[in-house]
């Protein structure tokens, strides 16, 4: 099993960071955690098959999410077209202008049996055998829905928390990762400081604690600082980092 940080940026690409999207490798089968762009060209450059995709799960509807979902669903609807994935999205209108936009650039259908588009609403949303993912609420900007992602994969469990609300003021950072054993929690630092989530670090119980999505820069240091304050080792995710187990 293996985790690549594809895209790590903050919202905005930068010169050496895409936006926000990480792949899971169980196995010879791919998923994708958010979508920015430009996702399915990374998954190429890779060396992976857009077939080998079993599912694409994100986390809110922002561009930075979700930008690079419409190209890649546009390619697997004609030229990869022997994929086959579910894709969750967190809005209604979202999973509808997605599969017009698709049908307008080509000029054909959305290929619905392939291509499964779905409305994600809070708690187990998919179970393949292999992969097994929980979506649970937070509060980046509401009324619209946000989540955190609780994957669990060959005794393995991660969180990726997603967007939270600024300075974490609606108290939104996970309780799961308190409540049961990780091996990775993967949080944003573009919203939130470093004082405001030392007090949700200590009681996370995990093995590794990784910050992607980072702004402004400057937080780089204040991040490295952290190691040696909690029981488990504290990253920064970098485009291309990979982590196996």
């Amino acid at each position: 099993m293996k985790l690549t940080f594809l895209g790590s940026s903050h919202g905005v690409p930068s010169e050496c960071r895409f936006c926000s999207s990480a792949m899971l490798e169980v196995g010879d089968r791919l998923y994708l955690i958010d979508a920015g762009a430009p996702v399915i060209d990374l998954l190429l450059r890779a060396g992976k098959r857009p077939e080998q995709l079993r599912a694409v799960f994100t986390t809110h509807a922002h561009g930075d999410h979700v930008g690079g979902l419409p190209y890649l669903l546009d390619l697997c609807n004609w030229y990869f077209d022997h994929s086959d994935m579910d894709v969750y999205l967190t809005e209604k209108a979202l999973v509808e202008n997605v599969t017009d936009y698709v049908s307008l650039v080509e000029g054909r259908p959305f290929c619905h049996d392939r291509l499964r588009l779905h409305l994600a609403d809070g708690g187990t949303v998919f179970d393949d055998g292999t992969v097994r993912v929980s979506y649970v609420p937070t509060s980046h900007f509401p009324p619209r829905p946000s989540y955190a992602l609780v994957i669990e994969a060959e005794n393995r469990r991660l969180l990726f928390t997603g967007d939270l609300s600024a300075g974490l003021e609606r108290h939104d950072f996970p309780a799961v990762a308190a409540e049961k054993d990780f091996d990775l929690v993967a949080c944003e630092m573009a919203h939130i400081g470093p004082r405001d989530i030392v007090p949700a670090m200590a009681s996370c119980r995990t093995k590794s604690f990784w910050f992607q999505h980072v702004y402004p820069f400057d937080k780089f240091d204040a991040i490295d600082a952290m190691n040696g304050s909690f029981s488990y080792p504290v990253y920064t995710a970098h485009d291309g980092d990979t982590v196996e187990w």
